[in-house]
């Protein structure tokens, strides 16, 4: 047998029966859910009378719906904390904010973990180290009962980062920058395992948004390889250095190896109606801006907001543009309050939100009309995503944001 991937080691240590490369049941460390998928099981659960096999290693956050802006959203919100409260879910996170940003919060989000989530971008954990991914209601109802789950072995893609990322660039660039080159399904149920080889390494904040955009790319996992950026992430959340720390065999079996020097790297935007229409940001046609958005769980981090406060401090908000900014989780608004960010984002004019998903699915706090036109940090820009169907979003950076939102214009100023 070749040597083992990160992600085939991973499986192999949570591996309950099947020894072949093709399904696995696996144990898994973690589930993580919110209100919007979670409500969908609740009844199912009820009448089947299952029980949650580990209430302890159950993260479930209300963040589609935080606080409810119609009747219909309230009474799903309220199902699902009877169905959190009801079951005694110890990590229950009432309006904290996204809950892929609370997964990489949370201890149980560790190098090595194995996490199923209700939700797609719950691949964002791999940004730590682990193998994380979404699956729909009815396997996470599985999963939830039994602390299991089925896998099928994915092969992997190995992607090595080189050089130096320019000073006006971050992970947003990195991954929009992936996309144009795989496409939308070009790992499709593979596993990219990320390495981290750049001068200066990668920040973490920059890690999560790569990871959390693989699915993007079709991914079913994105997996950085741990290193001294993750374990002194890990250590300041948790108070003690992560243990096992898993790494690639030399003679690891890769589908492929794609190298990338981010020395050359410049500003990209992903232009309707897909993440992976991506061109330079200076190559870009000039496109007049109604709306600004600086959120999602792609996103919103304290570096963004960081960079955001950068750009607009001293400057206005161009009048003819709503800028919505929606720190990613509470614990990423309270530490850009104490540093100043929001308060420089607010002297400018932006609209500051409670953490929360908002517009990036269409759900609230900023929804797109049908005239609108959206620069946003999210991390799909579909038709109809963010609101009406003829509405156009493109997808950028934090700091790509908040420079148009005080131009009023996309592109076309270089």
């Amino acid at each position: 047998m070749s040597g083992r991937t990160i992600s085939d080691k991973i499986i192999d240590a949570h591996t309950v029966e099947g020894a072949d490369e093709v399904h696995r049941l696996v144990r898994v460390d973690a589930v993580l859910g919110h209100d919007a998928t979670i409500a969908l099981l609740a009844d199912e659960f009820d009448v089947r009378g299952l029980e949650i096999w580990d209430p302890d290693r159950v993260i479930l956050t209300n963040d589609h719906f935080s606080p409810p802006s119609t009747v219909e959203r309230a009474d799903i919100s309220n199902r699902f904390l009877r169905f959190a409260r009801t079951r005694k879910i110890t990590n229950l996170l009432v309006d904290r904010g996204i809950c892929h940003q609370l997964l990489v919060e949370h201890p149980l989000c560790v190098p090595g973990a194995l996490i199923v989530g209700a939700d797609s971008h719950t691949v964002m954990g791999g940004g730590l180290g682990a193998c994380a991914t979404g699956m729909g209601s009815t396997d996470v109802l599985f999963t939830l009962a039994t602390g299991t789950t089925w896998l099928r072995v994915p092969p992997t893609i190995r992607v090595v980062f080189e050089g130096t990322l320019p000073d006006d660039c971050s992970g947003r660039d990195i991954v929009l920058e992936l996309l144009r080159r795989f496409g939308e399904s070009g790992a499709r149920y593979r596993s990219l395992e990320l390495v981290d080889e750049s001068t200066g390494r990668i920040c973490q904040d920059d890690r999560f948004a790569i990871a959390n955009m693989a699915v993007e790319i079709g991914a079913k996992f994105g997996v950085f390889r741990p290193d001294e950026v993750t374990v002194e992430y890990c250590r300041r959340r948790d108070g003690v250095t992560p243990a096992g720390l898993v790494e690639s065999d030399m003679d690891a079996a890769y589908e492929r190896t794609v190298r990338m020097d981010l020395t050359g790297l410049t500003p990209r935007v992903a232009k309707p109606w897909s993440p992976a229409n991506v061109v330079a940001l200076k190559d870009l046609e000039r496109v007049e801006l109604s709306v600004a958005f600086l959120g999602s769980c792609s996103s919103a981090r304290l570096s963004d907001l960081a960079a955001a406060a950068e750009v607009l401090r001293g400057k206005r908000v161009h009048p003819d543009v709503r800028f919505v900014v929606i720190p990613a989780s509470m614990p990423q608004f309270q530490e850009a309050l104490r540093a100043g960010h929001i308060a420089t984002l607010m002297d400018a004019g932006a609209i500051i939100n409670h953490p929360s998903c908002g517009p990036c699915g269409g759900i609230d706090k900023g929804v797109l009309g049908a005239d609108d036109v959206c620069v946003s940090t999210s991390n799909r820009n579909f038709r109809g995503r963010m609101g009406h169907w003829d509405s156009r979003t493109y997808l950028a950076s934090a700091r790509s944001v908040a420079r148009a939102a005080t131009l009023g214009y996309l592109g076309g100023e270089e």
